[in-house]
């Protein structure tokens, strides 16, 4: 086989060719990626058909849809029989051939976009949700009782069906980037202390980590570059915040370069009682960007999946079962603004991953988490949580399974 740059004006497709390929889709992967595979003709000495394609016939067509002059060619001289059992054999190979969904899924979901791959926005979404397990054997809401003795050590990396959870410190970038594991998140859902000593109202008095005012600055800061690192240019990103210190929010949000453009509000079914004048019925959450990205961001953007009613207030009722961690966010909260900023199949990063709603609410979106949680007793919630709602074993990165189901009733 010689190789050479052929004029298409030259070249014939193969008359009895059996496939029926698309050549639009086919025309979109040249313009996207150039030819990157050579089409193989045959010189024709030995069959009388001169130079006639026979693997590529498509790409031919699609050659000359595009109005190209040229295409690179293996260039063969076979008999007849030799030449149809090519034409045969290039057909009958790829029919024969199976897929890894899984393995495409991730394919596809590293893509910026689906520009000249052949898949459309509703065929990803499709293998989304053929992969994406959302049995549901429990209300997503329910929430295990914590344990003093944990499974989970600083270190741990779990697999929960296709989402991840990291124990550890957002602050530390190594965790982030383990947890991430050379991909970026599409967005940001995240629930971060509130700079409030809280101690649980259980019998164990469980106090909350990270929950005190003194480091509070330190923590987002180091937290949000991690954030914006792992991140997509353009990632929509939501904070959840206490309303006294949305200075110190949206100040080291701005500090780490997102692009913050609303406050919304989630209002609750009941107020919250406490010191103030006012008792709170409502908590805010900060809305924003990841600094960079092509195009529109938001509403009228193609990184926007809502419709165009949306608005800044949320009306969703207060999660009953918070008793050990009194910030907790209804799962159906986080699903709405997923539903607005995440196609399903992508990937939400929430850094404080506490009682696990945000994977809660990815799992019934249909998208993958990637949780970070510093309390191991924590991290021994949120798998819990997963295993009991969709009965799904977690899987450590050392390979182990271990049933946490098993271990709460020992």
């Amino acid at each position: 086989m010689r190789f050479a740059a052929l004029a298409v004006a030259e070249l014939s497709t193969f008359a009895g060719n059996p496939r029926r390929g698309d050549v639009d889709a086919i025309a979109a992967s040249l313009q996207a990626t150039g030819q990157y595979r050579p089409i193989v003709v045959n010189e024709g000495t030995l069959t009388g058909r001169v130079m006639e394609v026979l693997a590529g016939n498509h790409t031919l067509l699609a050659a000359r849809q595009l109005g190209w002059e040229r295409v690179e060619a293996g260039v063969i001289d076979v008999d007849e029989q030799t030449a149809r059992r090519i034409v045969a054999a290039d057909n009958r190979t790829a029919d024969l051939g199976d897929y890894d969904y899984t393995a495409l899924f991730e394919l596809l979901d590293g893509l910026d976009d689906l520009a000249g791959t052949g898949y459309t926005p509703a065929d990803f979404e499709k293998l989304a949700a053929e992969i994406i397990p959302r049995e549901s054997r429990t209300d997503p809401e329910e929430v295990p009782d914590v344990s003093e003795d944990a499974i989970s050590v600083p270190g741990d990396i779990w697999q929960l069906g296709p989402h991840r959870l990291a124990v550890g410190d957002a602050t530390e970038y190594s965790v982030v980037e383990a947890l991430m594991a050379g991909g970026q998140a599409d967005c940001v859902w995240t629930d971060p202390p509130y700079g409030v000593d809280y101690v649980g109202k259980t019998r164990d008095a469980l106090r909350i980590r990270n929950d005190g005012n003194a480091d509070l600055d330190d923590l987002l800061g180091g937290a949000f570059a991690s954030m914006v690192a792992v991140s997509r240019p353009g990632a929509p990103v939501y904070v959840a915040h206490a309303d006294s210190e949305r200075v110190r929010f949206e100040g080291a949000l701005r500090r780490a370069g997102v692009l913050v453009r609303q406050n919304l509000v989630w209002v609750k079914n009941s107020i919250v009682m406490g010191r103030s004048d006012y008792h709170y019925r409502h908590e805010p959450i900060l809305y924003g960007f990841i600094p960079g990205g092509d195009g529109r961001l938001g509403r009228g953007g193609d990184r926007w999946f809502g419709d165009n009613a949306a608005a800044t207030v949320f009306e969703v009722d207060k999660p009953v079962a918070n008793r050990d961690h009194p910030t907790m966010k209804p799962v159906a909260l986080i699903e709405a603004m997923l539903a607005n900023s995440l196609r399903p199949g992508g990937v939400v990063l929430d850094l404080f991953g506490g009682s696990g709603s945000t994977l809660m609410a990815a799992h019934g979106h249909g998208s993958a988490a990637r949780l970070i949680e510093l309390d191991p007793r924590y991290a021994d919630v949120i798998c819990r949580r997963f295993q009991e709602h969709t009965g799904l074993v977690p899987v450590r990165d050392d390979g182990e399974t271990v049933d946490f189901m098993a271990s709460r009733n020992r």
